[in-house]
């Protein structure tokens, strides 16, 4: 009976997110962008965990995003560095309805322990939604890079502050 339901659901959770869009992002843990100071070097990801009825190639999307997302970085004096104890994440989950999208952007920083708990140190999140023609690997890449740049920006000093 529920199947019957899904062609209206999903119209109206896309006009609560159209109407709110962007809606607030939220930072965990609250005021640890502290634990982001002195830090220039990170380990870089994208990960997609929900890919639903996007014409995209996921994989090619991925590396595509992880790309951009390190060239913008690195025009602010990040740089990637792998196997980093430092580890940024880029994660994305997108879904494709009508002509739209619906997508959430997380933007995790964990320090790796090799014989440890990995720690989540600092996370912003925030959905959104976009014309499904405007939606790119750009995009993507931009927003995380924004979110991050953000907090990392208050607690480093970089060369336009100068």
């Amino acid at each position: 009976m529920l199947n019957n339901f899904a062609p209206l659901v999903l119209p109206a959770v896309a006009s609560l997110l159209l109407i709110a869009s962007p809606l607030h992002a939220q930072v965990f843990p609250r005021g640890n962008g502290i634990a982001l100071t002195g830090k220039t070097q990170f380990d870089l990801y994208v990960q997609v965990s929900d890919w639903k009825d996007m014409p995209h190639n996921i994989d090619s999307f991925r590396l595509a995003t992880l790309q951009q997302f390190e060239q913008t970085l690195q025009s602010q004096g990040i740089r990637r560095r792998p196997a980093n104890r430092n580890y940024l994440v880029c994660a994305l989950q997108a879904t494709h309805f009508g002509d739209q999208v619906a997508y959430n952007v997380s933007v995790e920083y964990w320090e790796l322990e090799s014989t440890k708990v990995n720690t989540l140190q600092w996370q912003q999140s925030g959905i959104s939604t976009v014309a499904g023609n405007l939606f790119s690997e750009q995009l993507v890449a931009d927003e995380c890079a924004t979110r991050f740049l953000g907090e990392w920006s208050r607690w480093n000093q970089t060369n336009t502050d100068l």
